[in-house]
Formats: C-alpha cells, sequence, structure tokens
C-alpha cells in the first residue's frame, strides 16, 4: 500500500538537514487528510498515527537508498537524511538496526490487527521493563557494583556487605534490607 504520508515526510526530511524527531513529525502532520480515518480516543488512533509515520520511513529508507544512495537514519530520538558514506561503503545497512523493526512496520495487517488491548499490553510490557532496568541501576548502586558485574561479583558482594550489615553483627536493619532487596532484583534480572 501507497502511504499518504510519504511526500510530506519526505519533504519534512529535506527541510531539516539536521534531523527531526518522530514527535516533530506527528505534530507536522496533525492535520494529514492520512489521519482523517483514525480515531480520537484511547491509546489506538496514537500507535496508528505512530504506525503510519513509521511505515512511511522505512518504505522511504529503502528507496532513497536504492535510487539515489541517501541514507535515512531511523532512531527513537532522531530520524535524518544524509548522503551515503564518501568512500562509498555502503551505510545503509548499518541504519537498518533492528530488521525485524522494519519488517514489523512494513507489514499493514500488523495496523489492521492490533487493537486497543494490544497497545496498552505493549505499553505496559515497555514500563515493566523500564522500570526493571531502572530498579536494576539502583540495586547496582546498593551493592556499590558497576553496570557489567556478573552473577558471581554480584553474590560475593551481597556476601560481603550483608556480613558487614547484618543486624545481629551490629548493622542496621534498614540497610541490611535494602541490601538484600538489591541482592534479589540482581539475581533475578
Amino acid at each position: 500500500m501507497q502511504n499518504p504520508l510519504i511526500p510530506q515526510i519526505l519533504s519534512l526530511l529535506h527541510r531539516k538537514p539536521q534531523g527531526i524527531s518522530e514527535h516533530s513529525i506527528l505534530k507536522s502532520l496533525t492535520d494529514h487528510p492520512g489521519f482523517a480515518e483514525i480515531g480520537q480516543d484511547g491509546q489506538l488512533p496514537l500507535f496508528q498515527k505512530h504506525f503510519m509515520v513509521m511505515n512511511a520511513l522505512y518504505q522511504l529508507q529503502q528507496s532513497l537508498w536504492d535510487e539515489a544512495q541517501l541514507v535515512l537514519e531511523i532512531s527513537p530520538l532522531q530520524i535524518r537524511l544524509h548522503p551515503s558514506n564518501p568512500r562509498g561503503k555502503c551505510e545503509h545497512l548499518a541504519t537498518v538496526e533492528s530488521p525485524d523493526l522494519s519488517d514489523y512496520y512494513l507489514d499493514w495487517k500488523n495496523f489492521e490487527n492490533t487493537t486497543e488491548e494490544n497497545v496498552v499490553e505493549l505499553l505496559e510490557s515497555f514500563w515493566r521493563r523500564f522500570i526493571k532496568a531502572d530498579d536494576r541501576a539502583a540495586a547496582l548502586q546498593t551493592l556499590k557494583l558497576e553496570a557489567g558485574a556478573s552473577a558471581v561479583e554480584v553474590a560475593r558482594r551481597y556476601r560481603e556487605l550483608a556480613a558487614q550489615h547484618h543486624p545481629d553483627k551490629g548493622g542496621e536493619k534498614e540497610t541490611f534490607i535494602r541490601i538484600r532487596q538489591a541482592y534479589e532484583i540482581l539475581r533475578v534480572t
């Protein structure tokens, strides 16, 4: 299916050589006729608009490379169009960070078959992973470990701190509990 957003998105990309965010693209296309059939209430309409933008971007990414060897970099924070590497190396493949993502957004069945419930579930899953990552960072800080700490390092550090802060050895109960909670988070993630 030909995405009706492609001409306007291409125009935006040419006008913004420094790059543009997806949010700015969506904002610029608020009144676009391609969004006329999309509802206004709930999470599904936002997902559908997002899907249409991403579909247009991935279609453009391939066609711009095929037709003019222009690289369309698509990342969460910035979308940017630029010439290919002057040394002749193919940078296009490097811009497709995840072929699965491209395949997903290029398949209109994913647009048609996604329900409000699917979108809510997707958002909840994202926040669970986000919070889990945040909890992991705090747990590492509590145990005074670096981000790449192995399971062996985590266990060793936990034993050291637990022995030092255990209430039976004169430590504070709250400190020991924080250390134990941090260990449990790191042990599971």
